[in-house]
């Protein structure tokens, strides 16, 4: 489906899903705001309610609300049909989680990521929950990101084919997602969320929990990120093929950005 509202460097695409009774379809959209003329046209798309919210944020505030809304919209939109954005109304729960009420649609929920200019989110029926989580490789944050690993984890990292600053930014970014997926947020230890097994495959790795078996997480780097998205495991998913497809279409997306650790050529190699 073609939404009308495009303001910004984006895609949309969807991935099918087979859980134990039936099969469906959820959306993930991708955006790349490199101009500030694709912000300011984000107001337009607004409800009433967003927008009062809106005009009381500050300048920095305001970016990553304008990149999370549109995203989300985009993302729902595919989702339910609904051609007018202003009809759905994305607020805050009371643990800062994304709350979707749709004109056309109820049961439709949303997760949203945002990192720079980089704006992502995956929309689904809330009887599946899924959490996606968008964060930039960092040669600075290695010791932030190391200390939140647990001596298992620590060991684990070494089997990924990936520079390591990659591999931790993996590990971090599969928490977070599952932490959207659980509403905790980040705000409990983050042992909680620890990795237990590990697959790697040729374009993207999944990650197992320990404390929660139900869910696994699929990871893939698009220089300078890596993106993750967290699934219930009942669900069945072509990762070979859906992955591949959004890395193409992200790569092409960031084709701008500056590749630190590895040539461009070579992307497709990991």
């Amino acid at each position: 489906m073609v939404v009308a509202q495009s303001f910004a460097k984006d895609f949309t695409c969807g991935v099918i899903c087979q859980s134990p009774v039936d099969r469906f379809e959820t959306f993930l959209c991708f955006c790349e705001f490199s101009e500030i003329n694709a912000y300011q046209a984000t107001t337009q798309i607004f409800h009433p309610r967003e927008k009062k919210y809106y005009d009381g944020l500050f300048s920095k505030r305001a970016r990553s609300y304008q990149i999370g809304r549109y995203v989300a919209k985009r993302a729902v939109a595919a989702l339910t049909g609904e051609k007018e954005f202003r009809n759905i109304l994305v607020e805050q729960g009371i643990f800062d989680q994304p709350v979707v009420t749709c004109r056309v649609r109820s049961n439709v929920q949303v997760s949203i990521t945002h990192c720079d200019g980089l704006g992502a989110a995956i929309a689904f029926w809330e009887n599946y929950p899924m959490g996606i989580d968008i964060e930039r490789i960092n040669l600075e944050h290695s010791n932030l990101l190391e200390g939140q690993l647990t001596e298992q984890e620590k060991e684990l990292i070494k089997t990924l084919p990936y520079p390591y600053q990659a591999a931790l930014t993996i590990f971090w970014t599969s928490k977070e997602a599952l932490s959207k997926v659980l509403r905790t947020g980040l705000t409990t230890p983050l042992y909680i969320y620890e990795v237990s097994k590990v697959e790697v495959y040729h374009k993207f790795i999944i990650s197992y929990y320990l404390n929660f078996t139900q869910y696994l997480t699929v990871s893939f780097v698009s220089e300078p990120y890596v993106c993750s998205l967290t699934f219930p495991k009942n669900i069945k998913i072509d990762f070979e093929f859906h992955i591949k497809e959004i890395r193409q279409t992200l790569d092409r997306t960031l084709d701008n950005l500056q590749r630190q650790f590895w040539p461009i050529e070579q992307n497709d190699a990991i």
